[in-house]
């Protein structure tokens, strides 16, 4: 089931974050890879349970769809169409199998969990397409430098994103009535801390330090260095990420 649920979360950021790629530097080749690998990552959420029903079928079929028309179409059609699975996949993922934490130590606001995946589905998709980014420019010599800055960026807002939804969510929190009314960040900070504070640096702090240092490597046109960098936040990030969802399931601590 966790796999399902990442596979879903990073069908849909790869998706969204796709709208910062510009058909006309990168073609229809990165964009037919990227719809390509959504779909199997939805195919697999939808057997894995956490996409259910007909929203989950279509969010497969819409992304299935798209690609064929990236094959087919002009590029103005594609990327005018490309909201389309991004809505539906959103849609499915929202509407999907509800999680709920074994043993929750805090009770959480309605808006939580939907919150917080949509957050980490564009973490978990830019820092993914970013990497994959860095690796078309070793295979397409020349291309411009702004593309790669600017998915970096975007993915420094994705982590802020993140750290700012994960504290507004622990902030709206209380713990349950047999703590005694303890505040919720003594619950993450204390009861929970092991895996909480791993959570803080290893998915957080980590990745912020490495995006800093992406951007300033592809400013001076190292972008084979900057791919590496990728690479290791975007494990970090997926170790993250699991340390989170498994807080969240077993404590009902959201981050």
């Amino acid at each position: 089931m966790l796999f399902s649920w990442l596979a879903s979360i990073l069908a849909l950021g790869g998706l969204a974050s796709l709208l910062l790629v510009e058909p006309k530097d990168f073609g229809k080749g990165f964009h037919r890879f990227i719809g390509a690998m959504a779909a199997l990552l939805l195919a697999a959420g939808l057997a894995g349970g956490a996409l259910r029903g007909a929203s989950g079928w279509c969010a497969l079929l819409s992304c299935a769809l798209w690609v064929l028309l990236v094959q087919w179409g002009p590029a103005p059609w594609f990327r005018a169409a490309l909201p389309v699975p991004i809505v539906i996949a959103c849609w499915a993922l929202l509407t999907g199998t509800v999680y709920r934490p074994k043993a929750p130590l805090l009770e959480l606001s309605g808006w939580v969990a939907p919150g917080n995946a949509l957050a980490a589905s564009l973490l978990m998709g830019a820092v993914s397409l970013a990497m994959l980014l860095g690796h078309w420019y070793l295979v397409i010599p020349g291309l411009p430098l702004h593309h790669l800055r600017r998915m970096t960026r975007f993915l420094g807002l994705c982590i802020a994103l993140r750290l700012l939804l994960g504290v507004v969510s622990l902030g709206s929190s209380q713990s349950v009535p047999a703590l005694g009314g303890i505040s919720a960040w003594q619950v993450a900070g204390e009861m929970a801390a092991f895996f909480f504070w791993q959570r803080i640096g290893i998915g957080i702090l980590a990745p912020a330090v490495l995006t800093v240092m992406v951007d300033r490597t592809v400013r001076i046109g190292s972008t084979q260095s900057a791919t590496g960098l990728l690479y290791v936040t975007m494990v970090f990030v997926l170790m993250g990420e699991l340390i989170s969802r498994y807080l969240f399931l077993t404590l009902g601590v959201p981050q």
